[in-house]
């Protein structure tokens, strides 16, 4: 159903297994019922505030909601929490959102000292609540994110039919404040047209930035958004609209996805239509609505008890042109006037992080709900709604699911589990009928200061003279040298290297041309940076012909910025990056681009490999097969990363077999590329296990027996 998923950076396992690992084996683990019931109640809290009947009582129209929440939610939260105390704890204190959240909950509970109304019960009530909530829902998301963005998908649904029955009914509400004034209002805690506005304008936001695939998913996903959005322009909520329309413009600009970016242009197109057909005449005839004065009473308050503040669970009162509000209608000054500087501080902080990582992790869906969140939450807060510490409410959607979104992304992809590197690593070489260029690549391999465990030459039928420069070269080998070959009818690179994995026997393999001379560190390089869920990608300076000349000959290569190098080839590498340094080059493999798929350098977990079925065998010819296997990986949950300023190689020059058009989609391999990533594959029918089954009932594709040193 989903286009993206969150893969766990590490694989379940008794010595790898991080915190994702571990939460989801214990979600697999719960009884079917029991995680039903969890992901229920973590459902119903999102919907529950616009599905449930008004409670009796005025000052607490929710009360039917947060009675079922008991049930539902907050008694089995406490037995999962409780059971799973020791990784959630771990996770809160290995994560900056964690240990930013213990810190402004703890503050929170020891104002309760010097409250005005406050009620040590109560507040503990709502700091477990907050605490279980976000914990749980981390964990969901680091586990098993596609149930998260199941979750998110029909929460929003659930939200957006909430809002269709309330247009529907709201006619009908006779005697309604609301309906007088002709401003949308909804049930349960959302019979105000401001609340109402801010539930139903963030499921829009999250909504619009999960991909589905099934065609009646995404007809359920358009009507909800609409019915959402046209909602909240009918409740006139002014600080809604704005926010709205923020964020759609910083995901036009910020969103890697194009169809993101478009439905965000879709959204600010329907709002200028808006705006032009009197949206801002009724914004500028409201006016200020009291904010300068709201603002100005806020300050004096908080000038009052600048430190402590007043104290979780206090009430106040700010009164002005005859007009008495509750709250300060902004996040800030209302956390400064409860919890003092220190608390106001704390949440920024908190708020921050979770902003900063969503930025980083745009490219992932889950992150992108959370941007979107973010950027929503923080503009719509500066107007109205900062009850952030109490019982599920409306402001939860904004506050406490990003940040819970945020920890759970803090989990699954920084998780600080024991990473170990890989155990063993195949070099794998392709070449093809230039014996004088292999022979100078597996010297540069056999120099390595971390050797590999085997190299295997896959050679897509080459002539007798590469088998013989393998087999003089095997007698002083390091390490055991192999040779797989396959009869030379065209260019058969996928399935040349298929045979050169089925054939290795190590847990890493790290994949070069025939022609590429390799720095000394260039296999501790792909190693140091390995890690599961992700593939690495580097690249290649191409030398000059004089430059390629001299290295033929056993001249050392430069590895410099000022290597006689062309620089400026597509398919090559940039000056800059033409040096080694793991410590760029470990923060530049955290960034989503990488440039150029190339299999010339490239490395990644056989195991994963295997699950995609290795490249596809039905492009033959030059170009586009390792794209095609870098797309299935992608499918499949393993993430690109860069290679940049580590794992150097110096391309000696020839004769390139390439297209002149080597992108062009009529070309036979690209359609297979791009058929592919339309339709998600994830893997192909002729690949490796056709090999592997040969291989298991005996069959050798080795052409000669050579031994290590």
């Amino acid at each position: 159903m989903w286009k993206d998923s969150l893969k766990d950076t590490v694989h379940a396992g008794a010595r790898e297994e991080g915190l994702a690992a571990q939460f989801k084996r214990r979600w697999l683990a719960l009884p079917a019922w029991l995680r039903l019931w969890m992901l229920l109640g973590l459902g119903w809290l999102l919907v529950g505030m616009a599905a449930s009947p008004q409670g009796p009582k005025v000052w607490n129209p929710g009360k039917y909601y947060h009675d079922s929440l008991i049930a539902l939610f907050l008694l089995p939260a406490a037995w999962l929490a409780w059971s799973w105390r020791r990784p959630l704890v771990r996770g809160l204190l290995e994560a900056r959102e964690g240990k930013l959240l213990l810190a402004f909950l703890a503050w929170t509970m020891i104002s309760v000292i010097w409250a005005r109304n406050g009620k040590l019960g109560d507040d503990a009530v709502v700091v477990f609540y907050v605490l279980a909530f976000v914990v749980l829902l981390g964990s969901l998301v680091a586990g098993q994110p596609r149930r998260a963005q199941a979750l998110l998908y029909w929460a929003g649904a659930g939200l957006g039919l909430a809002a269709l029955v309330s247009m529907a009914v709201f006619p009908l509400r006779v005697g309604s404040t609301w309906q007088m004034q002709d401003r949308l209002v909804g049930f349960g805690t959302l019979d105000n047209p401001n609340l109402a506005a801010f539930a139903f304008g963030a499921a829009s936001v999250w909504l619009l930035q999960l991909s589905v695939r099934g065609r009646w998913q995404r007809v359920l996903q358009i009507v909800s958004i609409v019915a959402l959005m046209t909602f909240v322009l009918l409740t006139f909520t002014r600080s809604i609209w704005l926010a709205l329309i923020a964020t759609q413009a910083v995901m036009l600009l910020a969103a890697p996805h194009r169809h993101i970016r478009r439905r965000a242009a879709a959204m600010l197109g329907v709002a200028a239509v808006i705006i032009a057909l009197g949206g801002w005449q009724y914004m500028k005839d409201r006016g200020l609505s009291y904010r300068p004065e709201i603002l100005q009473q806020s300050l004096a308050l908080i000038g009052q008890h600048p430190w402590l503040g007043l104290g979780m669970g206090s009430h106040y009162d700010i009164v002005g042109e005859g007009q008495t509000w509750e709250h300060s209608h902004n996040i800030l000054s209302h956390l400064a006037i409860l919890l003092g500087v220190p608390g106001m501080l704390l949440w920024s902080l908190l708020w921050l992080v979770a902003g900063w990582r969503a930025w980083r992790y745009r490219h992932v869906m889950l992150g992108r709900v959370m941007l979107a969140l973010w950027i929503y939450a923080s503009v719509a807060w500066q107007f109205d709604a900062p009850q952030l510490l109490r019982r599920p409410d409306v402001e939860w959607l904004l506050g406490w699911l990003p940040v819970a979104l945020s920890l759970g992304l803090s989990w699954s992809i920084r998780s600080r589990g024991v990473r170990v590197p890989p155990r063993s690593v195949t070099l794998l070489v392709l070449t093809y009928n230039w014996p004088e260029a292999l022979a100078r690549v597996l010297a540069s391999a056999a120099a390595q200061s971390r050797l590999p465990d085997e190299v295997i030459v896959a050679d897509d039928g080459s002539g007798p003279a590469t088998r013989a420069v393998i087999e003089r070269m095997a007698k002083d080998f390091p390490v055991p040298l192999r040779h797989v070959w396959q009869e030379d009818l065209g260019f058969r690179a996928s399935r040349s290297r298929n045979l050169g994995i089925a054939a290795s026997r190590s847990e890493y393999v790290v994949m070069i041309d025939g022609d590429m001379v390799l720095h000394p560190d260039f296999i501790a390089d792909h190693l140091a940076l390995a890690e599961r869920g992700h593939f690495l990608q580097g690249g290649r300076f191409k030398s000059s012909e004089q430059a390629s000349a001299r290295l033929l000959a056993g001249g050392r290569p430069v590895f410099a910025p000022w290597a006689d190098a062309d620089f400026q080839v597509f398919d090559g590498i940039k000056r800059l990056y033409a040096f080694r340094s793991l410590a760029l080059a470990r923060w530049k493999s955290r960034a989503r681009s990488g440039g150029r798929v190339m299999s010339c350098n490239m490395s990644c977990w056989r195991e994963d490999l295997l699950r995609v079925n290795g490249f596809d065998e039905q492009m033959e010819g030059y170009g586009a097969e390792d794209r095609e296997l870098a797309a299935r990986l992608g499918n499949a949950g393993v993430r690109r990363r860069a290679l940049k300023w580590a794992a150097l190689a110096a391309h000696l020059e020839h004769r390139t077999r390439a297209q002149e058009e080597v992108d062009d989609p009529a070309l036979p391999n690209n359609q297979v590329y791009l058929r592919t990533v339309r339709e998600h594959i994830v893997r192909c029918e002729q690949g490796i296990d056709r090999h592997l089954a040969a291989m298991a009932a005996g069959q050798s594709y080795e052409i000669s027996a050579v031994r290590a040193g």
